[in-house]
């Protein structure tokens, strides 16, 4: 059989088991599955998704009004003037360090995890910091001048930088505890593995990160905005259904990342 046959039965087999969306990945595995080497297990689907869409969007919506407006008003800044703006901006956690509501919503997805599910919020951990969005990047590179390329690839490794430093500010300068340091019956997958340690989870760190990318690489091609928010959405719900994070620290993220994908588009000259 020949190879491109081999790899186009691969990719149609990699969507059927987790959904178009799934197509944004078994575009650069040719070797019929594998991203950076790990097989990409079947993720989880729309209905599942649901539970983070909406409010991830809410968040970045409100994340690019709100960092409009102060780049208006600061258009000579600084990384350091900037950073010190936005951990601010980002304000403490509506809920508190342990909110009812949200607990519940852990408690509940943990009480009805399966291998699948698990398979899949393990994948996603491991591989949804940074890499589907330089993936994407290098996408974006048949469609933009040379000089937009460069600036972009240079602009989200600045953004991806800025956004881990800052989530970590953030975590420090509002100290809410992992949500199964709060009440361990939520039994998160990776409980076990900080046994001992104090962790914090407000923002979190995945969804910072996405939310920078999307800010940079959407105006690229709005046309991808649905597969974009589609790894977003991916990667957030795994955090919710591996109990590491209140659905509040994931929206916190996306308003923190959009606001330091922004202050990197403009800085880079990307702003239009």
């Amino acid at each position: 059989m020949r190879k491109g046959r081999v790899i186009k039965i691969a990719i149609v087999a990699l969507i059927l088991a987790t959904g178009a969306g799934a197509l944004a990945l078994a575009r650069f595995t040719p070797s019929g599955g594998d991203f950076h080497g790990s097989p990409v297990p079947p993720l989880f689907g729309d209905a599942q998704l649901a539970a983070v869409h909406d409010p991830l969007k809410a968040a970045e919506a409100r994340g690019h009004k709100v960092a409009k407006s102060w780049l208006d008003a600061h258009p000579v800044t600084s990384d350091e003037e900037f950073a010190a703006w936005a951990v601010q901006a980002l304000g403490a956690p509506a809920g508190g360090k342990a909110p009812e509501k949200e607990l519940a919503q852990l408690k509940a997805l943990s009480a009805h995890r399966d291998a699948a599910g698990v398979t899949a919020a393990t994948w996603l951990e491991a591989h949804g910091k940074k890499q589907p969005w330089k993936i994407f990047r290098k996408e974006t590179e048949p469609f933009i001048t040379a000089t937009t390329y460069d600036a972009t690839k240079q602009a989200l490794k600045d953004a991806l930088d800025l956004g881990a430093t800052l989530q970590a500010a953030a975590k420090t300068r509002y100290a809410r505890p992992s949500p199964y340091q709060a009440d361990p019956s939520v039994n998160a997958l990776n409980q076990a593995k900080f046994a001992g340690q104090t962790r914090q989870s407000y923002p979190s760190k995945h969804t910072v990160l996405a939310g920078a990318a999307l800010a940079l690489l959407t105006p690229l091609q709005p046309h991808r905005t649905e597969e974009y928010d589609w790894m977003a959405d991916e990667i957030a719900f795994s955090r919710l259904y591996a109990g590491g994070h209140y659905l509040s620290d994931l929206t916190a993220g996306a308003f923190l990342g959009t606001l330091v994908g922004d202050y990197e588009r403009r800085k880079a000259g990307l702003a239009g």
